[in-house]
């Protein structure tokens, strides 16, 4: 038969637990609270991140979509002058390498674009960032 702590032993057994307790209580409080606190920084970040994102798409497509569609609309007149017979061949040469700057312009703003989407991504590979800025 085992023998019974006496009453003042148990007590302190009990009370010894019940520190421990409290203290594992704590040390979780705090684990909790920094998590707490790691999970909102998260969250602001993510927000600031896809508000700059959402920025960097309409800047994106103004930069793309006006200028393309001058280009349309010029290459357009240029093939409703030559249609009518209204255009002299020098005249529309002038207008094609003008037109031709103009696609050329909008395709550095696309590598642009591109170089600060490859700026902050870690896994585009090597061959699609040089396809994408070049």
């Amino acid at each position: 038969m085992m023998e019974k702590a006496p009453p003042e032993g148990r007590i302190n057994n009990l009370e010894a637990m019940v520190t421990a307790l409290t203290e594992l209580l704590t040390v979780q409080e705090n684990v909790v609270g920094e998590q707490s606190e790691r999970i909102s920084q998260d969250e602001l970040a993510l927000k600031e991140s896809n508000e700059r994102f959402l920025t960097f798409i309409r800047e994106a497509a103004m930069r793309l979509k006006n200028p393309m569609e001058v280009v349309g609309e010029n290459l357009a007149l240029v093939i409703e002058e030559m249609e009518s017979g209204e255009a002299e061949c020098k005249d529309v040469m002038l207008q094609l390498r003008i037109q031709v700057r103009n696609l050329e312009q909008i395709r550095q703003n696309i590598i642009e674009l591109n170089k600060a989407i490859v700026d902050r991504s870690d896994d585009i590979s090597e061959p699609v960032k040089k396809f994408l800025t070049e």
